[in-house]
């Protein structure tokens, strides 16, 4: 019996890939990016790290004690104006 291997999951995924790889629908996924502990999307790439959103699972599921730490990603300094 040979066993097909796991797809290789890059770590930075795009929304599509998150949603393959976690099982979410969309609208799950847009829910989830509205709470301020969900890691956010690097605005130069486009993609958000998967590890980081394993670690939110995980503290949502109360494996963790701790939420993530906050996001450092990059944002223009036009952007850090707005806020």
């Amino acid at each position: 019996m040979s066993e097909e291997p796991d797809p290789h999951w890059p770590r930075f995924m795009t929304d599509k890939e998150l949603r393959a790889y976690f099982g979410l629908s969309e609208r799950a996924l847009r829910r989830y990016r509205a709470l301020k502990e969900f890691p956010q999307k690097d605005i130069v790439v486009g993609k958000t790290d998967s590890v980081a959103v394993t670690r939110f699972f995980d503290w949502v599921a109360g494996l963790a004690d701790a939420p993530p730490r906050p996001n450092s990603r990059y944002v223009p300094s036009a952007e850090k104006d707005k806020r």
